[in-house]
């Protein structure tokens, strides 16, 4: 196996950088809600679905951003994007990206536990993240590194958020206190 060597990335050189993400997900999630009970399906698709969307690294409302690059053999193979929340103590990751051939090796699991570190070593309380109910694959993932459902918002990108089963997910994990 070989070894992934994590290490922060300049803002200078990744600002205003455009990263595309893409996945592929055999599923969804559904929010059922019944008055102020919710519970959160699983849902298979006759197709699997692509999706793909752009993001960036160091964006302007991020308080303090940072960003890491996961290196395999020399070769960049992920970038992980975070910042403190000062004003509730907590540590949101704004962008997790695994390239294309690299998936599957560790990269996303390395780089989530250095910015979890990061987190911890800042006194962050917990780490937040938020997903779509359509990113299956992000969701197993972020459950796999201990994330729970912290909330939801069922018309955040659009009022036909629910039909396009792309319903935003925020999931957090309580960091140990020093």
């Amino acid at each position: 196996m070989n070894k992934i060597v994590i290490l922060p990335l300049k803002k200078a050189d990744w600002k205003g950088r455009k990263l595309t993400f893409s996945y592929r997900t055999q599923g969804y999630y559904t929010f059922e809600v019944h008055g102020f009970a919710f519970s959160l399906c699983h849902h298979p698709l006759k197709e699997a679905r692509e999706m793909t969307f752009e993001g960036e690294l160091f964006e302007d409302f991020l308080e303090m951003p940072e960003a890491y690059g996961a290196y395999l053999d020399g070769t960049l193979a992920g970038v992980i994007g975070f910042s403190m929340e000062s004003w509730n103590n907590r540590l949101r990751i704004s962008e997790l990206l695994v390239f294309e051939g690299f998936r599957g090796m560790g990269v996303g699991s390395a780089l989530m536990r250095a910015a979890l570190r990061r987190g911890e070593a800042q006194g962050a309380r917990m780490a937040v993240l938020e997903t779509q109910t359509c990113n299956a694959p992000a969701i197993a993932f972020y459950r796999k590194m201990g994330f729970a459902p912290i909330g939801f918002d069922l018309y955040s990108y659009s009022n036909a958020d629910p039909a396009r089963q792309e319903v935003r997910l925020e999931l957090g994990v309580k960091l140990p206190r020093r």
